[in-house]
């Protein structure tokens, strides 16, 4: 599928080089030792995508740090921030707001980075799972149209869109029917906006080389390759021995 970019900057600089990542934003929040009061109160306490809002600075205590040490992308702190995930904390209708705000933090910090150091920074907009999994069985996480979660995902989208990302980073998934709706989701949000940035989409095997719910990382690979996504890989699985052989397939099929 060919596609035009308004920015495609993280595909050249793929080109040049290999891009290093940031480290895990949850553990990194966790070890600030935060209380419901940086949360914005006890209603929206262990929410970590609300602290962009609540109290940026813990946020911006872990970009730093990984600028600081050299890496070239940044994610945002935006895992859950979609509107199934957010309705648990009431926040459903911020979730624009959410991800917009968490955009803009990365985005001045890593050209901030940028700007001293001379190292292009890139800032990935995070776009974890919705806690659903359509193509399960069980009543309660399978009650999800694919329509409803490609709109929840084209929702978020806009956010990190309007917020200055450089790419959109669909991560840690386990349903590939999932990562087909936010697919869908977010080139309705390239078409709405005008704005279109590559996509990265990740999912995530067990110790089998297989998803959640059976599909392998071929399968994967071949239903990706044709939606008009950029990058293909593998995120939160098993450790790096499980993954050695999952990676070797991709890089021989990819």
């Amino acid at each position: 599928m060919n596609r035009k970019y308004t920015n495609r900057k993280y595909l050249d600089a793929l080109e040049k080089k290999v891009l290093v990542f940031d480290g895990a934003m949850g553990t990194s929040l966790q070890n600030q030792n935060l209380t419901a009061e940086h949360f914005g109160g006890e209603q929206y306490n262990g929410c970590n995508d609300y602290l962009v809002i609540s109290y940026p600075e813990a946020v911006e205590n872990v970009h730093r740090p990984f600028l600081e040490v050299g890496v070239d992308v940044l994610e945002t702190d935006t895992f859950r921030s979609n509107r199934i995930t957010m309705a648990e904390y009431n926040l459903q209708d911020r979730v624009i707001e959410i991800n917009e705000t968490a955009a803009r933090l990365a985005r001045r910090l890593a050209d901030e980075y940028a700007n001293k150091t001379g190292q292009p920074r890139f800032v990935a907009g995070s776009i974890g799972p919705s806690g659903k999994l359509p193509s399960a069985n069980d009543p309660d996480l399978s009650n999800v149209s694919f329509d409803d979660l490609a709109e929840t995902f084209r929702e978020q989208a806009v956010g990190l869109i309007r917020g200055g990302v450089d790419l959109l980073l669909i991560e840690t998934s386990q349903d590939i029917l999932e990562v087909k709706a936010a697919i869908r989701g977010i080139h309705k949000a390239f078409d709405e906006t005008g704005i279109y940035v590559p996509i990265q989409a990740q999912v995530t095997l067990d110790t089998t080389g297989r998803m959640l719910l059976g599909t392998d990382v071929n399968a994967a690979h071949a239903i990706l390759e044709g939606m008009g996504i950029d990058v293909i890989g593998l995120n939160c699985s098993t450790g790096p021995e499980h993954m050695r052989e999952p990676i070797r397939i991709l890089g021989e099929t990819a």
